[in-house]
C-alpha cells in the first residue's frame, strides 16, 4: 500500500498477528557501495522501519486507527551481498499508545543477521 515500498520492491511474505516478514528482491540499484557490491544501508533501514510498522499493525482494529514510527535503531553487522534480502520483525511490547518492535535482516542463513534494529510507534486507536 506504500509507493516508496512499492518502489524498492518489498514483497509481503507472511503477516500475523505481533509479526510480519518481508522480502526485498535484489536489484542493481540497491547497491550502496559499487566497490564492494554491498546493499544500501538505507535500503536495510527502510525495510526493517517498514515490517516492524507492519507488525505493529496487526493490532490495529479499525481504519481509523493509526501507526507512526517515533525511533527507530539500526546495528549493521555484516556488509549487505547483492542478493535476496528478508526482514522480520515482532513486537515485544504493545501499550495503549506505543508499541516497540524488534526487527533482524538476514539473506542466506537466518542465525547469521546482516541488521538487528529496535523501533519504536506511536499508535493512536480510534474510539
Amino acid at each position: 500500500m506504500i509507493p516508496f515500498n512499492h518502489l524498492l520492491g518489498f514483497k509481503l511474505e507472511e503477516i500475523r498477528e505481533g509479526y510480519a516478514k518481508i522480502r526485498v528482491p535484489f536489484r542493481q540499484e540497491l547497491i550502496g557501495d559499487p566497490r564492494a557490491q554491498a546493499l544500501h544501508g538505507g535500503v536495510i533501514a527502510t525495510a526493517m522501519d517498514t515490517v516492524g510498522g507492519a507488525a505493529g499493525m496487526t493490532t490495529l482494529t479499525s481504519f481509523e486507527d493509526k501507526l507512526s514510527t517515533i525511533d527507530m535503531r539500526v546495528d549493521y553487522l555484516l556488509p549487505g551481498k547483492p542478493l535476496d534480502l528478508i526482514v522480520e520483525g515482532e513486537i515485544i511490547r504493545s501499550g495503549n499508545r506505543i508499541i516497540v518492535t524488534r526487527m533482524t535482516a538476514w539473506q542466506e542463513d537466518p542465525s547469521k543477521p546482516i541488521a538487528d534494529g529496535k523501533g519504536v510507534y506511536n499508535v493512536k486507536r480510534h474510539k
